[in-house]
């Protein structure tokens, strides 16, 4: 959550954004590092890391929660890999 918060800081701090307007989040989806997977003190998803279309349906689940929730809402998406982020990109634009 470091950058997240980092980030909205800044929006808030050097940006004029009220701090009660943002709301940082983090979508885990697992980790496909062996160590991490067998450690006790990794505090991500101890899963293998999700793929493919499950992938694709748990963000388009995400985005159609915070839609509705907050219908005028600005996601930033950040820290995708380059094979899924630029299709996110054109699916939510």
């Amino acid at each position: 959550m470091g950058i997240p918060v980092g980030k909205l800081s800044l929006y808030c701090a050097a940006g004029g954004i009220a701090p009660h307007r943002v709301l940082p989040v983090v979508i885990d989806v697992g980790t496909d590092n062996e160590e991490l997977l067998e450690s006790e003190f990794y505090l991500g998803v101890q899963e293998k890391r999700l793929r493919g279309p499950e992938y694709f349906q748990l963000v388009d689940e995400f985005m159609q929660a915070v839609r509705h929730r907050w219908p005028n809402v600005l996601v930033q998406f950040e820290d995708f890999s380059s094979d899924k982020a630029q299709l996110l990109l054109n699916h939510y634009r």
